[in-house]
């Protein structure tokens, strides 16, 4: 089974992005600069619906950059649902519309082909620092999900896609590790 998503479902995405949590750095598509903030590195996205995922989001959040709150930066949260929206178009069952945005149904799986067409739609879309691949042990997701991070500004824009008969999909925020990047090489 594979999570598909229709252009409703976008919509949502974006209405439930606040519940999401934190990452940073700069991309080519537009330097979003977070506001100062008390914020943590990383706050779980969502621990009444997924709180199994939450312990993958902040293991290791101590050695992440503080973000600031989903709320605090209308420019970084516009960013993060054209990150969610672009990655989205990486599954799109139909051809993409002048903006390049999927207008109808996608499917994203975590296999190698749904990592190449994910990269190939952020870079496409100008998201030239971003990093797609299956999770592996020492990243933030579930190892095997298909998982993408994009700096944005100085935030780092997170979103996977969980294996399993429990698929599910998530996207949060959080910072930068101490050598600048989202993620470990």
């Amino acid at each position: 089974m594979a999570v598909r998503s229709s252009k409703a479902r976008v919509a949502l995405a974006a209405l439930f992005l606040p519940m999401v949590t934190a990452c940073g750095a700069e991309s080519e598509r537009g330097a979003v600069q977070a506001p100062a903030s008390s914020a943590p590195p990383a706050v779980c996205a969502d621990p009444i619906n997924d709180p199994g995922h939450c312990a993958f989001e902040l293991k290791d959040s101590a050695r992440r950059t503080s973000v600031p709150a989903i709320g605090e930066s209308e420019s970084l949260d516009e960013a993060a649902v054209a990150v969610f929206n672009t990655a989205r178009g990486g599954g799109c069952l139909e051809e993409l519309d002048s903006s390049g945005t999927c207008a109808g149904e996608a499917v994203l799986e975590a296999t190698e082909e749904y990592v190449t067409r994910v990269q190939r739609a952020l870079i496409m879309a100008g998201y030239t620092d971003a990093v797609v691949r299956l999770g592996r042990a020492e990243d933030p997701t579930v190892p095997g999900a298909l998982l993408w991070a994009v700096r944005v500004g100085d935030v780092c824009v997170f979103g996977d896609i969980v294996p399993g008969p429990d698929r599910r999909w998530h996207e949060w925020y959080a910072g930068l590790l101490p050598d600048g990047r989202c993620l470990i090489a």
